[in-house]
């Protein structure tokens, strides 16, 4: 098998990972902020009313935005080592039609799997039917847009001799929860207003779904990368609804300090992004040198050069939440120096857990690729949903 050279993977030197880092990473990085407050101001606008109509949307919520982000992040990932193994040329390639079909299906594992666990929590059958054909049918419609998002924003960048490892997997985690949530609360509203269109709309996409299904051509390779994504993603899924659970137990705490709200999907998709660069970058090299090219000063540099980026992100962070909630959601907010002082240890341990899952799979004959980015997202939802209880606690 002929890998493909470029120039992805010259910079060396702690200089060159600095440079890539603020060159590449920042800006994606940055970029994915500001996707992500579009997320949490329409959570943090329309928190209330979620909650009095659809909890169960709340329970859920966190695990499809990071359980889709992740799962089409594990896309970009397995793209970035066929594009440096030569099976993928271009974007008209089969190979990235049959991915991305195969991430739409999987996508609908932790779909289910939280749904069902929500049933046992909030006991409204009726109410968590309609919020199972919202979902499915924004899982479907999201789906489409992520799949070719992933494979322009990795084919593109490498065929320009841009490492897309840097990039790819910050900003399709962040696409995601830039659509997911508005998607789903704007489900939850058209259902409350005009029920005949969405009844329309969701079985429409139902129908979407079976024809891509018909459409999938899987080989023998493609049917294992499957199952290793469903047995991981269902049990991420089953661990994201401990951040559920933290959200719908502290949801009083959460409202008073509102600004908690709004930098939620932030907040998490931060610590997600600095981890799945981590395992990307750790993904690819083991796939490329073998797993003894870890242990080297290349792998200490990216740590330091992007962990220097993470109390810029921070600060910004609160910033820019504070504006959404002063001009948008109407309600007071000031700095959180707990919060920006505490943010670099969480991304420091995301992109810990990022390394060793990545590592670890290689160990166990698992592909990190399908691996290590779905842990690493799910474990700082987690993480960083726990993080933001004790900073909207220590606020009160």
């Amino acid at each position: 098998m002929t890998v493909v050279k470029s120039a992805i993977g010259t910079s060396r030197t702690f200089r060159g990972k600095l440079k890539d880092a603020f060159l590449l990473s920042f800006p994606a990085l940055f970029l994915c902020l500001i996707f992500d407050f579009v997320g949490g101001a329409v959570l943090g606008k329309n928190w209330d009313t979620i909650m009095s109509y659809f909890p169960i949307l709340v329970f859920i919520m966190p695990g499809l935005m990071d359980l889709r982000g992740n799962i089409f992040s594990a896309l970009a990932s397995r793209f970035t080592t066929k594009l440096h193994l030569g099976l993928i040329r271009d974007f008209n390639d089969p190979e990235v039609t049959t991915q991305i079909v195969m991430a739409i299906l999987s996508s609908k594992i932790p779909l289910i799997v939280l749904w069902i666990v929500g049933l046992f929590l909030i006991h409204n059958f009726i109410q968590n039917v309609i919020v199972l054909l919202m979902v499915i049918a924004s899982a479907i419609f999201i789906g489409v847009i992520l799949g070719y998002g992933t494979a322009a924003i990795t084919i593109f960048p490498f065929k320009r001799g841009y490492d897309p490892d840097l990039i790819a997997a910050p900003l399709i985690s962040s696409l995601a929860d830039l659509i997911t949530m508005p998607t789903m609360v704007y489900f939850a509203l058209l259902y409350l207003s005009h029920p005949g269109p969405f009844y329309l709309l969701s079985f429409t996409m139902l129908g979407i779904l079976i024809w891509l299904a018909f459409r999938a051509r899987f080989k023998h390779e493609h049917k294992r990368a499957f199952g290793e994504l469903a047995a991981v993603i269902g049990a991420m899924a089953l661990i994201e609804t401990v951040t559920g659970g933290l959200l719908v137990t502290y949801e009083k705490i959460i409202n008073a300090v509102i600004i908690v709200s709004v930098m939620w999907p932030s907040v998490n998709d931060s610590m997600g992004n600095f981890g799945s660069i981590i395992a990307a970058k750790v993904s690819t090299k083991i796939h490329l040198e073998g797993v003894e090219s870890v242990k080297s000063r290349e792998t200490l540099y990216d740590f330091i050069s992007l962990l220097i980026l993470a109390p810029i992100i921070g600060y910004l962070t609160n910033l820019i939440s504070m504006w959404v909630v002063i001009h948008y959601i109407h309600r007071p907010a000031t700095v959180l120096w707990h919060f920006v002082l505490g943010f670099p240890v969480v991304i420091l341990t995301a992109m810990m857990i990022g390394l060793i899952v990545a590592v670890l799979a290689e160990k166990y004959n698992w592909d990190p690729d399908n691996v290590a980015i779905p842990v690493v997202t799910t474990l700082s939802d987690v993480i960083g949903t726990m993080f933001l209880v004790w900073v909207a606690m220590s606020a009160l």
